[in-house]
């Protein structure tokens, strides 16, 4: 329900408030990325998302930025393809119907991320669970 959306209007924030030069400002490199973490439960549960950078030896920051200290793990890649947010919303639909099989491993729900290169498709990395 488009009224009710918080991903757009995360995005739409991130593009408003000029994050992306802010990030520049203190160093952040690389792709844009979105890190789902902080998951109350399962795939039906709340979580937080965060759209950012990636940075070293974690600068100071002001709000509305964060840091987030990511683990390491075991994470399967999904590729999105097509036009933008539509590829998204397809990359998780796969993802939900690849881990709702018998034999997919169980995801680990710690942190899940989305990684928007300059070219290329987008991926989506969930974080699975060590067998």
């Amino acid at each position: 329900d488009p009224s009710t959306a918080k991903i757009p209007k995360l995005w739409g924030q991130f593009s408003q408030e000029r994050c992306a030069k802010r990030l520049e400002d203190v160093g952040a490199f690389g792709p844009t990325v979105a890190v789902y973490s902080s998951y109350e439960s399962d795939v039906n549960g709340g979580y937080q998302l965060l759209v950012g950078r990636q940075v070293r030896n974690s600068p100071s920051v002001s709000a509305p930025l964060q840091i987030v200290s990511t683990a390491q793990g075991s994470y399967l890649v999904f590729r999105c393809s097509g036009p933008l947010p539509q590829a998204i919303v397809d990359g998780w639909r796969e993802v939900w119907a690849y881990f709702a099989r018998d034999y997919a491993p169980a995801r680990a729900y710690s942190f899940d991320f989305e990684i928007y290169p300059d070219a290329g498709p987008v991926e989506i990395w969930v974080a699975v669970r060590d067998r």
